[in-house]
């Protein structure tokens, strides 16, 4: 599925929900809100927090009268106080307080009689919603709305707004998304009005246009809570589960930070997003047949299937919903550099899960700590939140200027929110948690409470974007790193690289210090979120980013590149969240950009810091090369295939698994058959872990058996001809799949056509001018192969 259709799909089931819940709310039925919403919007109003979701209203909206029009409540702090405006116009006895007030036709705004006011009154299957976001816990000072409506549409619009001397709200309408003529206005004003318990919060609106007529809609407040979220945790046995955390645990704090224990729900429902508790709690036991790290295939599996809240729809595909899973775990494959990932879940569902791993960096003790137990559980805790709001779209502190997303950000490289790394900041981890008060930062808050549903909700579509690469390409100044992406064959006459249909397109990324000097690099940085690639048709489409299925939160492990020197790592170009990126036949360009962490520098200068960006990769897709290949296109050009042919394999997609067996029946010869041959041999061959369902319901983990002469068979289709193979995998990737194929060979005493696939790499490598210490590393796991009994020791 493309990013269109999921976009243009996502919009019509937000639209359609949304009737369906007004409707429900209506005629009195449940319109998805929490049993204990009411009373949370009792507890604010308690306090006087008028932040929050208010629904349009077709009744009057209640507030204190002044002959001839309406007198509003001030928000607290603003305006004359409660007590003046009673002495002005006292309020009724509770018997005379009607449950409605003035209707918006009363309304009068400054320099405006109500005789050129329009009341906006509701369409037949509409409904619609708005943001007060101006009091309690960190206020962005911004309103928003909702509008849905049938046929047309939907809007979503944002105003910055400013106080006024009346307690009115005022601004320019500054963001729209979706259909403008649902609400032209150019600017509003606000009135908060109401004061509980006797009249409830509500909100009356003026939308204000230049040469119109002014158009006032009434709201009420329905939750003090801008999302409502629900959350799952498991955990492995040998993982410890962090999930709280006392804010003066550690000595390094600021010194007005309040003395009080937060749970992860609590970090983000005191910023306005409700999130619950809502199942999970297991502790899953390893058998004794598996070892405790995790794989990203082992990883991504057990998020499949099971998780509790996944829900599929018609399709099979799994469906966006506010519902996260977060699973603890000991240590990644990676090591301890890889503190978390957040994941996917499978079809058009993305964002729904994430993993913290306990026996990480994030668990390491650092010396001359005041309290270095207490920072092992701060670390602890702070990965998981930061995983957590990946979850909700939110990137990186330092990457919100790359692309376009929902409105144009600036990077925060030294902010003080949960979505910053303490230890890319300036004076790193001790700075960091010296001011930080665990909030995210006004941008994200913005965007968590305001930003269109889709944008945030978990399984629903990715918002980043990518506009005018090429010009800033252009424009950056040279430093002393080059990145350079590239694939493994010749280019065609026009300096294009030519690939198969459905051939999945592998690329590399180089970088290289060219300067004269040595230079400090993190030796991560090609793996992380530092870097970004972009994929554009060259059909006049806009460019989408290529966001891989798996996000890692790294450790920064510092190494120094000498002039020449390079550091190497694969990238999958071909598909990412939201499905393929590259598949149809036509012309595309590849970008690929990489922030420079501050830390960088060379040993004689100070830090190189922006962007480094590549040169563009222009890649053709060839028409089909048979008509058996074109029909099997549907099948294979799908979220699910792709996720396996990006992770290397699935021990449960099953559905995807046939997709992939049926590729290397029908078309054997065509050379998206040897990746779907390497992904079956690395599920039959290589001993991995599942999350099995036992007694009771319980769940285990547990080792799935492997069939070594079937993966033996598969090996062969994928790798006979070692040198197509290294065109179309890449040196990187082949060389990374014999390796572990290799090995798991030789555990399971195949010591023969162990050592005759890597004897043949090795040779490939060489033919092919790789570097010679990469040969030599292929050479020296074939003799200690081949000198091996099998189980890991020397033969005697």
């Amino acid at each position: 599925m493309t990013t269109q259709e999921s976009g243009s799909r996502s919009e019509f089931d937000t639209l359609v929900r949304a009737v369906v819940d007004e409707i429900a709310h209506r005629t009195g039925g449940d319109v998805g809100v929490r049993p204990q919403a009411s009373q949370d919007v009792e507890q604010a109003r308690a306090q006087g927090q008028r932040s929050g979701v208010y629904r349009r209203t077709e009744q009057p909206i209640s507030h204190l009268m002044e002959r001839g029009g309406a007198q509003a409540m001030p928000m607290p702090g603003a305006g004359p106080s409660a007590e003046t405006q009673s002495a002005a116009a006292p309020m009724a006895s509770p018997a005379a307080v009607p449950d409605t007030g003035p209707t918006a036709e009363q309304w009068t705004t400054a320099g405006q009689t109500s005789a050129e006011t329009v009341r906006s009154r509701a369409a037949a299957g509409s409904f619609e919603e708005l943001r007060v976001d101006v009091d309690g816990p960190a206020p962005t000072m911004t309103v928003s709305g909702t509008v849905w409506r049938l046929p047309t549409g939907g809007l979503t619009w944002l105003a910055e707004v400013v106080k006024q001397a009346d307690g009115s709200l005022v601004g320019p309408i500054s963001y729209r998304n979706g259909n403008a003529s649902l609400r032209p206005g150019t600017s509003i004003r606000v009135q908060l009005t109401g004061q509980p318990p006797l009249q409830p919060f509500g909100a009356l609106v003026t939308f204000m246009k230049p040469g119109a007529p002014d158009e006032v809609v009434g709201y009420t407040q329905a939750t003090p809570h801008f999302r409502e979220v629900g959350i799952e945790y498991d955990r492995v046995e040998d993982a410890v589960q962090i999930d709280a955390y006392s804010l003066h645990d550690h000595p390094v704090r600021p010194p007005d930070l309040p003395d009080i224990t937060l749970t992860v729900e609590d970090a983000f429902t005191r910023q306005g997003i409700q999130v619950t508790r809502n199942g999970g709690s297991n502790v899953i036991p390893l058998s004794d047949a598996v070892n405790g790290r995790w794989s990203d295939i082992e990883m991504h599996d057990a998020m499949q299937q099971h998780w509790s809240q996944w829900q599929p729809g018609p399709t099979g595909e799994g469906v966006a919903q506010w519902q996260i899973w977060t699973l603890f775990a000991g240590l990644h494959d990676e090591g301890k550099d890889l503190g978390g990932i957040m994941f996917d879940d499978i079809g058009a569902a993305q964002r729904q899960g994430c993993a913290i791993f306990s026996k990480s960096f994030i668990s390491d003790r650092p010396p001359n700590d005041p309290a270095p137990e207490a920072y092992v559980r701060r670390m602890g805790f702070w990965t998981t939140v930061h995983e957590i709001g990946h979850t909700f779209n939110l990137a990186h502190a330092w990457q919100k200027s790359l692309g376009t997303p929902w409105m144009p950000l600036v990077d925060e490289p030294e902010g003080r929110s949960f979505m910053n790394y303490p230890f890319l900041v300036a004076g790193g981890p001790q700075a960091f948690f010296s001011d930080f008060r665990y909030f995210f930062s006004e941008d994200e808050l913005r965007f968590l409470r305001h930003a269109p549903e889709r944008f945030v909700e978990q399984g629903n579509i990715p918002w980043f974007d990518h506009h005018g690469f090429e010009r800033a390409r252009r424009g950056a100044s040279d430093g002393a790193l080059q990145l350079t992406l590239r694939v493994n064959r010749d280019p065609d006459r026009q300096g294009a690289y030519r690939f198969a249909m459905l051939e999945p397109v592998i690329g590399e990324l180089k970088l290289t210090n060219t300067s004269t000097v040595p230079t400090m690099v993190d030796r991560n940085t090609l793996v992380g979120d530092n870097l970004s690639v972009f994929v554009r048709r060259e059909d006049g489409t806009e460019a989408s980013v290529i966001q891989p299925y798996l996000r890692y939160c790294k450790q920064p492990a510092p190494v120094m590149v000498q002039p020449g020197e390079s550091l190497y790592e694969q990238v999958v170009l071909s598909f990412g969240v939201g499905g393929w990126k590259i598949a149809e036949p036509g012309a595309y360009q590849v970008y690929a950009a990489l922030r420079t962490a501050p830390e960088s520098a060379s040993a004689a200068s100070a830090a190189p810091t922006g962007q480094v960006l590549a040169a563009p990769l222009p890649i053709r897709v060839e028409r089909p090369a048979s008509r058996e290949q074109e029909r099997l296109a549907d099948d294979v050009c799908t979220d699910t295939v792709g996720r396996v042919l990006a992770l290397g394999g699935s021990r449960v997609m099953d559905d995807a698994n046939d997709v992939l067996r049926e590729v290397t029946d029908r078309i054997p010869d065509e050379l998206v058959a040897k990746h779907a041959a390497a992904c079956l041999s690395t599920a039959a061959t290589i001993p991995g872990k599942v999350m099995a369902d036992g007694a009771n319901g319980a769940r285990r983990i547990e080792a799935r058996e492997t069939d070594a002469d079937a993966g033996m068979q598969l090996a062969r289709h994928a790798y006979e001809d070692l040198d197509t193979a290294a065109e179309t995998f890449g040196h990187i990737r082949l060389t990374r799949n014999v390796e572990a194929i290799a090995v798991a060979l030789d555990e399971q005493d195949k010591r023969e056509p162990a050592t005759q696939l890597l004897g043949g790499l090795a040779r490939t490598l060489q033919d092919r001018q790789v570097k010679p210490r990469v040969v030599e590393q292929v050479q020296q796991l074939e003799q200690r192969i081949a000198g091996s009994d099998g189980s890991g020791g020397r033969r005697t």
